[in-house]
């Protein structure tokens, strides 16, 4: 199974091989405080962006498992309500390129000078900070492929 990250063209992918560069951390926002993902609740609702957008639950599914959509910890404050811990174990992926593509257009990334590189490689044992749209953290042992960044409409 493979999965997938954005990536700048400028950047060297195979760099992700390299088990010092296997970590992820925050894109913006807080880095330490009150959670600003759950509100301090340490609950969020989390969405598979990868099986909302094929349109149908996928039961392998190495994000969700088929939920598609349902209510857990907050990932980002790993539920107590607080951020203490922001550099996770493993490069953060997505299980599918359409659920890559949906996550990077609802923020309105800029896909100038961006890729989607193909990973492989065995899930990390720690869990993705946007785990919560359906992020999975891997430890990366391969490139196959590197794509261009089409991104859908924005919903």
């Amino acid at each position: 199974m493979t999965f997938f990250r954005q990536l700048s063209i400028q950047e060297d992918p195979d760099e992700l091989l390299k088990p010092e560069n296997q970590y992820s951390t925050p894109w913006g926002g807080p880095d330490h405080g009150r959670c600003d993902k759950c509100g301090g609740s340490g609950e969020v609702r989390h969405r598979c962006l990868s099986c909302l957008e094929l349109d149908e639950p996928n039961r392998d599914c190495r994000a969700c498992a088929g939920r598609c959509e349902w209510s857990d910890v907050c990932p980002t404050c790993e539920g107590d309500g607080e951020i203490t811990r922001t550099r996770r174990r493993g490069v953060s992926v997505f299980p599918t390129i359409a659920g890559l593509r949906r996550y990077l257009a609802d923020r309105e990334i800029d896909p100038e000078g961006e890729a989607i590189v193909e990973l492989d490689g065995p899930l990390s044992d720690d869990r993705d900070l946007d785990a919560d749209s359906g992020a999975l953290l891997i430890r990366p042992n391969e490139v196959v492929a590197v794509h261009p960044l089409e991104l859908p409409e924005r919903r």
